[in-house]
């Protein structure tokens, strides 16, 4: 892999923990929330706002995982 293949992969990866970051930042507010008012927590995860989050995570992990095996793929 070239160093400009390096670098565009280096910035998939620089998106990636940006919305990791969000996504973060997100669970921090759920928990600060919900300690202080469980009818919200509960309206969170009944009205499907949580399943915007887990998407967002699992696509993250996907990207991560893509880089990976961009930058070091497996050998047959």
């Amino acid at each position: 892999m070239d160093e400009k293949e390096l670098l565009k992969q280096a910035e998939t990866l620089t998106e990636a923990w940006e919305s990791m970051k969000v996504s973060i930042d997100s669970l921090s507010m759920i928990i600060a929330l919900t300690r202080d008012d469980k009818a919200w927590g509960n309206y969170y995860f009944e009205s499907h706002l949580a399943d915007n989050l887990e998407d967002n995570l699992l696509n993250i992990s996907e990207t991560m995982f893509a880089v990976s095996n961009a930058i070091c793929p497996e050998e047959d």
